[in-house]
């Protein structure tokens, strides 16, 4: 059951893969150089509890529609070899989608057999409650922040090292909340990688 209390008619979803701790601080470090940065409040940094790597973005589903994705999707991840072995390698920060025309600032994460796996899982899950298929093509990529405006006044400063592996063992699927100060996230349901060894 992911819904108690008032009956809700639509909620704002996506799926997500989570950050191991350590990949996590060395997202945040990056975070905390780039926002020293004199163009720094040109971008809409995103906080660092928020980092994550999202599989598929659902947007509004009832909530009997997102009982029956994650209910999907935990019954495919079940089926999923080496999913629990999972390790990906993140670029240092760039300018996506293109360093020409940016929306956001982001670590780009390699392609991986598993992730593209887990990606299709998700994307085949989405069908099957009714949504519309994803028509871009899958890029992993980790939003760090989001361009208010462009060019920003300077170049991104150098990281000290060229990327940071991930070993994330958990995927949550997310309930968002817009609000003027920023998105709020809540977790609708949990789904271990570690399970899947």
């Amino acid at each position: 059951m992911l819904y108690t209390g008032q009956q809700m008619t639509t909620v704002r979803a996506f799926l997500a893969l989570d950050l191991d701790a350590e990949g996590q601080a060395r997202l945040t470090a990056h975070l905390r150089r780039l926002r020293a940065a004199p163009w720094a409040d040109q971008v809409r940094w995103v906080s660092p509890q928020h980092l994550h790597l999202t599989l598929r973005f659902l947007g509004e589903v009832t909530p009997a529609q997102a009982t029956r994705y994650a209910n999907a999707f935990r019954s495919g991840l079940a089926a999923l070899r080496d999913a629990g072995a999972l390790r990906l390698h993140a670029s240092e920060p760039r300018l996506f989608p293109s360093p020409h025309r940016p929306r956001i600032i982001a670590c780009l994460v390699e392609a991986h057999p598993t992730l593209h796996a887990l990606v299709a899982l998700a994307e085949s899950c989405a069908l099957d409650i009714g949504l519309r298929p994803e028509t871009r093509p899958f890029q992993g990529h980790i939003t760090l922040g989001r361009l208010r405006a462009w060019p920003i006044a300077g170049q991104l400063p150098r990281a000290e090292s060229p990327g940071v592996l991930l070993q994330p063992d958990t995927i949550t699927l997310y309930r968002s909340q817009l609000h003027p100060s920023g998105p709020t996230y809540s977790t609708l349901a949990r789904f271990s990688l570690a399970s899947q060894v």
